[in-house]
This record gives C-alpha cells, sequence and structure tokens, in this order.
C-alpha cells in the first residue's frame, strides 16, 4: 500500500501539481462524462455476438446422455444497448427448448434449423443468424447385461518356482452391467476377472473392480469382486532308491541289471521336503512286463506317502541284459 502511495504522489506531481480538492473536481469530471456517454450509448442499437443458452428435451427417461450436450448457441443478434446487456450480463435467461423427437437416432442438429425456435422465444431483440453449424448430441438407450464371472488361472503371474495350492475362489459368480447401449453389446457372456499383480509370492486376497467396458456410465452390480487362492514354493528333489522284484521268473538268473538302484523324481512343496518317510516309497520292477527283445525296464510304484501322492512322479528307465541259455 505505501508503494502505491508514492506512486500515486509521484504522477500527480507531475500532471497534477494543483491541491487535492482540484484532484477531486477533475476525477468527479472524468466520471460524469464517462458514465454519461455509457448511458448515452446504451440508446443506440448494435449488432453482436452473444452465447444463448439451450436445453434438449425428450421423453423417454429410459435414455442417457453419452457426451455432455451443448449447452449453449452462438448467435447474432441486433437491439438496444439497454437489452442487449440485459441479455448477456445482468439477467438470467430462460434456456431455449430445443425437441429432440428420437434422441437415439438423432446425431446432430444443424444450427440454422434452430433459427425459428430461438426467434419465436426470444423478445426485445431481434436474431440475425445462429452461428453454430452443428450441434452434436449422444443420447442412447439403457440396457443391461448379466455375464459370467471367470478367472483364467494361466494368466496368474507367480513367482518363479511357485505354484497354485488352493481353487481360486470368487465372492460372486456372475455380474450385472448397465448403460448405454453402444457399450453393453460389447459385454461378453463370460467375463474374465483380471489380476495384474506379477510375481505372487504369498497367499492372495484382494478385491477386483470389474470392467466398464470403455465408458464411466457403465454401472457393474457388483462392483468389485473379492478373490482369493493360496500358493506355495515348490522345489525339485531327485531320489535313488532300491526296487524289489515280483514275479520272478524260473530263469530270473538270466535277467543282468545294470544298477541295483532306481532314480526318480518330483516336484514338492519347500515346507514339505524332508516331510515323509523314505521307506514308504517301495519301487518294483515286474518280470511279467519286461520285453526280452527290449533293453530297459521302468520301475512301478508299489507304495507313496501321503505327501508325493498327487505328484507327478518321473522314474529313469533301468538298463538290464538278457542271457539266453
Amino acid at each position: 500500500m505505501k508503494q502505491f502511495e508514492k506512486i500515486w504522489d509521484w504522477l500527480s506531481n507531475i500532471f497534477l501539481p494543483q491541491s487535492n480538492d482540484t484532484i477531486k473536481v477533475v476525477v468527479l469530471c472524468i466520471v460524469t462524462a464517462t458514465t454519461f456517454w455509457f448511458f448515452n450509448a446504451l440508446n443506440d442499437n448494435y449488432s453482436t455476438r452473444i452465447s444463448y443458452p439451450i436445453k434438449f428435451t425428450y421423453p423417454d427417461s429410459s435414455l442417457v446422455v453419452v457426451n455432455e450436450l451443448p449447452e449453449k448457441v452462438s448467435i447474432n443478434v441486433s437491439g438496444g444497448g439497454w437489452n442487449l446487456l440485459r441479455k448477456t450480463f445482468w439477467f438470467t435467461i430462460t434456456p431455449v427448448e430445443v425437441p429432440l423427437e428420437d434422441p437415439v437416432g438423432q446425431n446432430y442438429i444443424l444450427g440454422n434449423s434452430l433459427y425459428t425456435l430461438i426467434a419465436d422465444q426470444m423478445t426485445e431483440i431481434q436474431l440475425n443468424y445462429v452461428e453454430n453449424d452443428t450441434l452434436r448430441i449422444e443420447i442412447d438407450s439403457i440396457r443391461s447385461a448379466k455375464s459370467k464371472l471367470s478367472i483364467d488361472s494361466s494368466s496368474i503371474n507367480l513367482a518363479k518356482n511357485y505354484r497354485l495350492t488352493s481353487p481360486i475362489k470368487k465372492s460372486h459368480d456372475s455380474a450385472i452391467f448397465t448403460g448405454p447401449e453402444r457399450f453393453i453389446k460389447d459385454v461378453p457372456k463370460e467375463v474374465f476377472i483380471e489380476i495384474d499383480e506379477e510375481n505372487i509370492s504369498s497367499n492372495y486376497s484382494e478385491e477386483i473392480y470389474l470392467p466398464t467396458f470403455g465408458s464411466s456410465l457403465v454401472n457393474r452390480n457388483p462392483v468389485e469382486v473379492k478373490i482369493i487362492f493360496d500358493v506355495a514354493k515348490f522345489i525339485k528333489q531327485e531320489l535313488m532308491l532300491p526296487f524289489e522284484k515280483i514275479n520272478v521268473p524260473a530263469d530270473s538268473n538270466d535277467y543282468i541289471f545294470r544298477d541295483s538302484l532306481a532314480r526318480i523324481s518330483f516336484e514338492i512343496q519347500e515346507k514339505l521336503a524332508g516331510n515323509y518317510n523314505l521307506d514308504s516309497i517301495q519301487l518294483a520292477i515286474d518280470f511279467t512286463k519286461i520285453n526280452p527283445s527290449d533293453s530297459t525296464v521302468k520301475p512301478i510304484i508299489q507304495s507313496l506317502p501321503q505327501q508325493l501322492t498327487e505328484k507327478e512322479i518321473k522314474i529313469d528307465s533301468i538298463i538290464f541284459k538278457y542271457i539266453k541259455p
């Protein structure tokens, strides 16, 4: 404020060195002249451009506006200064109602088609023409679609050596999507929920938003679905185990096996590794399944501990030699 006062004093000393009373008189004269000129100018007629409010109306309540409808139209008008001033600044103008007979099928309105509507509802000023060429309209019917909710387990991104150890559970098996028909028609009968998290290495329990298929106007019921599943780390184990011989023939001495141990390999949860009895894994070679013309035979599993009953176990074949008498 002090800086402003200094500038004012400096200007006053240069241009108005007279007393403060003289300055007040000069300022009052300027304000009076300006006010007189302003009010006198408002008595003349002018042509100008103004933004005039419009409101689209349609009877069907089962419709939804996809993109915001135009709320104003640019028009060129003529009239007295006072009337133009009132239409532009000082008073709230009642919007011109534009009825839509086919709001879904009607994608646009030509600006010149609004001339009569606006002219009929306009008083005190003269409408010359509508400046807008085209007004875009995007209104659609409201539709609903019910979809099954599924999860593609192969798309779940687990950390290295981790696997699913439980069924995938969902809080909802289906959902209803409601919104503009142009978006609802793209909703498939089966919606696959996408899990964006990567390198999952712990049990999963999250709420996942259902897709809106390109528009925030699409409502979902439910909005979120809770997904739950367990994971565990697996490691590979290899064992060398003895095998017994069953259904031994009379000429068993003619079979000479290169190895007395068989190699088996499998993957098991890291926390279960070593928590089983090796003696409960029993392998055997069944002589009734040996083809003397072949030089290998694969041991069969006779028993397994419970921890390995559902594991995929690989057993290496054993090489043997058959000596014909």
